[in-house]
């Protein structure tokens, strides 16, 4: 969301000069990527393998300049390290302009927070449970405008409801929209939270319509955004302009503006920021909580999900990359090192000592702590550069006290095939698909073990599960602290007694719609995943979910590093976490590494609402 509006955010204050603070901003921009401060999360082993990693190049080293010489089969143009989200979509938009590709995935199957596993003919979602914007045929999505552009894309199954529990016990399922949330906040806030709802939604309507006016896949980070913003979508560069630097406040301004003071309302607002961005609403972007507004409340809005499950979305990415040989995802294959010479990206080495070298770029979907990891050989031998030192030290500086960001907490997870006997084939009001469970508003959204979330995506798409069962997931959401799990042995009975601990507070959630859902599970597809779990098959440090950026006092780098040819993509870089963010991440590192004409032939298959 606030890829685009951040590039305009000054701009208000002198309409009539905005041509000159457009060129003045560009170069402030292009300055921050550079040297500024900066800003789904699942796990599990997958039974299915997209494709097993093939690489055995030969390799020779030349003692003279100690440069690696590599037969023409080792070299492709960009080599993406990590097959998330964002290192798929970049491949995926590299390889439709032709580019030759290699995505290099060390777990045993690619998707990052959005793979998934089977086990007992039960499908399990490791990521994301919620999804919107794919259903239509324009959208402001931006994972479906990369759809568009690479002609791969899931089938989607639109539904429209999701459940609440409220520390009360009282219970609701209504449609997302307009309509029926009249009605919950008149029974659950009164009449002042159904007045307050409907005058923040009037003032944040131009808010809204500004931050959806410009795609995030517009940009790119050097002097070509003139060309792909600017002349491109000139009505849409207008309208964000509009606002300035109002759509980078804090949403807690807004409410102080507006005098939103129904607890009703604030705690709603404050769980859907959460859920969102993992932060309250006094530490969201206001072009954030705009965008999530209008989506989630417009008339006729619905949910998506992708036949078959996350899985799906990973297989279309990867399709879009394959379908434009050379190009190719490689699984089981574990960089070890990231090979510099003279301040220059030019490959990786693999754990088997393989090395591939790129022509044009290497990018890392890995987090900064293990990027920083793969160019420590480099750093040592002083072939990094000092900028490049520094940006990566303050990267991975998680002390807010000294500069750094600190990290948002991780999960614990609850994964089960159940039996079905008396409960719903369907969705339907009283038996929600997903829902989520809030056991104490005072303490606060991020609390540890207060909200929970929980999905049957069999409900859904009935493949998931083998007839007469169902399958599920229970999370918190980035509330577990990893400091509870740190350091334990995983085969001692100190750690298996916790994860039990952690089961039966995830299965106290499931059983508020499963009545008697422990006595349901199914023989052989109970797992539970903690932190270490996280950290251990997703490579996620201390199992982050990522960086927490409150607004107003941080913000994330952009992909451009100070190494030449190095790229970072993902949620530790701009725009942040979360689906459309990751994808947003891919597109515009992507971007940032193709021509301008390539870049705009892409936005011509993007079809968006605003020019239906």
């Amino acid at each position: 969301v606030h890829s685009t509006t951040y590039y305009y955010a000054t701009m208000r204050k002198k309409p009539s000069l905005w041509w000159l603070s457009f060129s003045q901003l560009l170069f402030q921009t292009l300055a921050f990527y550079r040297t500024d401060s900066f800003r789904t999360t699942q796990f599990c082993r997958s039974n299915r393998k997209l494709r097993s990693s093939s690489l055995a190049f030969s390799t020779t080293t030349s003692k003279d300049d100690d440069k690696t010489t590599i037969n023409n089969d080792n070299v492709c143009d960009v080599i993406v390290i990590g097959g998330g989200l964002a290192g798929l979509c970049c491949g995926a938009l590299l390889s439709h302009c032709g580019m030759d590709v290699t995505v290099l995935e060390s777990h045993d199957v690619a998707g990052g927070c959005a793979h998934t596993w089977t086990r007992r003919g039960y499908h399990f979602e490791s990521g994301p449970s919620l999804y919107s914007g794919f259903s239509n045929d324009t959208s402001n999505n931006p994972l479906k405008n990369i759809f568009q552009i690479i002609g791969e894309e899931p089938e989607w199954i639109p539904y429209d409801r999701w459940g609440t529990v409220l520390p009360t016990g009282e219970k609701f399922a209504s449609q997302i929209g307009p309509e029926e949330f009249q009605d919950v906040l008149l029974t659950h806030g009164g009449p002042d939270a159904v007045t307050e709802f409907a005058s923040l939604m009037k003032r944040m309507t131009p808010l809204s319509d500004a931050a959806q006016a410009l795609t995030s896949l517009a940009i790119r980070e050097d002097a070509g955004v003139v060309l792909t913003t600017l002349f491109k979508y000139p009505r849409e560069v207008y309208m964000t302009i509009q606002q300035g630097a109002l759509l980078n406040e804090p949403f807690s301004k807004i409410l102080k503006e507006m005098n939103i003071t129904n607890k009703f309302v604030k705690n709603w607002l404050d769980m859907l920021c959460f859920l969102l961005q993992g932060l309250p609403a006094s530490g969201t972007m206001n072009a954030v909580i705009a965008y999530m507004l209008a989506d989630w409340y417009r008339p006729g809005v619905t949910l998506d999900f992708p036949k078959g499950g996350s899985g799906a979305i990973v297989e279309a990415l990867i399709r879009g990359i394959h379908k434009h040989t050379p190009s190719r995802v490689e699984t089981n294959a574990h960089v070890e090192e990231i090979l510099i010479e003279q301040q220059t990206a030019v490959g990786v080495q693999l754990r088997n000592h393989t090395i591939l070298r790129a022509r044009t770029a290497v990018v890392s979907n890995a987090d900064p702590f293990v990027t920083q990891k793969l160019l420590a050989k480099a750093r040592n031998e002083q072939k990094t550069g000092l900028a490049m030192d520094e940006y990566m030290d303050k990267l991975t500086n998680t002390d807010p006290s000294s500069g750094g960001i600190s990290a948002l907490k991780s999960f614990i997870h609850l994964h089960a095939g159940i039996d079905a006997t008396g409960l719903p084939e369907k969705p339907n009001k009283d038996f929600p698909a997903q829902w989520a469970v809030v056991r104490n508003w005072d303490i606060g959204v991020e609390a540890p073990r207060n909200i929970v979330l929980c999905s049957m995506p069999s409900l859904i798409d009935d493949t998931l599960a083998p007839k007469g069962k169902h399958v599920i997931h229970a999370y918190v959401p980035a509330t577990e602290p990893y400091e509870w799990w740190e350091g334990m042995d995983r085969n001692s009975l100190e750690y298996k007694q916790k994860k039990e601990e952690a089961a039966n507070f995830l299965w106290s959630a499931v059983e508020e719609y499963v009545p008697n859902a422990r006595q349901r599970a199914v023989e052989g597809t109970v797992q539970i995943g903690t932190p270490l779990t996280h950290e251990r098959f997703l490579r996620r440090t201390r199992g982050s979910y990522g960086p927490r950026v409150e607004a107003g006092t941080a913000t994330l780098p952009g992909h451009k590093t100070p190494l030449k040819n190095f790229y970072l993509t993902g949620d530790y870089t701009f725009p942040g976490i979360g689906v459309p963010a990751t994808a947003a991440s891919g597109a515009i590192t992507a971007n940032s590494i193709i021509s301008v004409f390539q870049h705009l032939k892409m936005l011509d298959k993007i079809k968006f609402p605003i020019n239906k």
